[in-house]
């Protein structure tokens, strides 16, 4: 696995919208264009990483939540009721603290991308588009709307042919035709 850079690559097939995450294209692979070949990227670890984070910010809410409605429960001033109060504020801000702690650990490797090379540019021999298809990528939440007023793009598979005679895969590759041109000028590429 190497440590991609958002800077220098090129997602080939991103998600198109939110409501494919509710659908069997999440589990079709992500591959990332770089200037030595192209990657499949690893998103288990980011994902439990966003996980994570999400669960750290309810944490932290659901925490400062519980502190003040306990704080304002609390009865009319006692030596008891004082400690107890301000034993409740120790402990939320000691389980903040932590909580934000943790979400910084975690938060630096949701920013980091770990691919694993599948073909080096020096053994292609081709790319070549094929099932190109005009998709509905309309980002409402209303099935209706997306019918009376869709957005289409265009998706594809890249074909890649290898010097060797193996054929890799890339599907729902968003613009390809563009793209394709784009990877070719950006990674100063000569292949046909």
């Amino acid at each position: 696995m190497k440590k991609l850079s958002f800077n220098e690559i090129v997602v080939l097939n991103p998600l198109q919208t939110r409501y494919q995450l509710m659908t069997s294209r999440v589990l079709v692979p992500r591959y990332a264009a770089t200037n030595d070949g192209i990657y499949r990227v690893n998103r288990a670890k980011r994902m439990k990483a966003f996980t994570v984070l999400m669960g750290v910010a309810t944490g932290i809410a659901v925490l400062a939540f519980v502190t003040i409605i306990g704080i304002l429960i609390i009865p009319p001033p006692s030596l008891i009721s004082t400690l107890v109060g301000i034993g409740m504020i120790i402990g939320g801000v000691y389980g903040i603290v932590k909580l934000v702690r943790i979400g910084k650990r975690f938060g630096r490797i949701i920013n980091d991308i770990e691919g694993e090379l599948v073909i080096p540019w020096s053994q292609v021999k081709s790319i070549v588009v094929m099932n190109a298809r005009q998709e509905n990528v309309a980002n409402r939440p209303s099935l209706t709307l997306n019918i009376i007023a869709p957005t289409y793009k265009e998706i594809g598979d890249w074909h890649v042919l290898t010097i060797d005679g193996k054929e890799i895969i890339i599907p729902d590759v968003d613009d390809p035709y563009n793209k394709l041109e784009y990877v070719k000028k950006r990674f100063n590429l000569n292949f046909s």
